[in-house]
């Protein structure tokens, strides 16, 4: 016996002049926002006394920029680069998954996400 899935492929909705202008002014807002400077300190909680280099670009007008953070110093840095140390730098935790029998099953499970790295701002932001 075979399973076959029907779907379809689904057009997409053109978007209104308005919602086009809407969408680019909250793009526009969220790119002021990420680019404000804060200031703070770099932790590496993977390897204490390491360091950390990258390029990063988060808007297609901005340009690539590298990046090296050494642990326990303070830096002056636009939000968004603080903001992607401190969510897009977490490793998931993976546990094997059991099977009444106890042994590990083909798959993992998530248990929790390990930070590797804080950007700890000294001002209120």
């Amino acid at each position: 016996m075979s399973f076959v899935k029907e779907f379809t492929v689904g057009t997409k909705r053109k978007r209104t002049k308005e919602e086009l202008k809407k969408a680019e002014e909250l793009r526009e807002k969220a790119r002021d926002e990420d680019s404000k400077i804060v200031k703070g300190i770099f932790k590496n909680l993977e390897a204490p006394g390491g360091s950390l280099t990258f390029s990063f670009r988060k808007y297609k007008e901005d340009p690539y920029r590298s990046y090296t953070f050494q642990d326990g110093e303070t830096y002056r840095v636009p939000l968004g680069v603080a903001k992607h140390i401190n969510s897009l730098t977490a490793v998931p935790e993976r546990d094997y998954a059991k099977l009444p029998d106890g042994s590990p099953a083909l798959y993992t499970i998530i248990k929790s996400k390990r930070q590797r790295y804080q950007f700890l701002s000294t001002e209120y932001m």
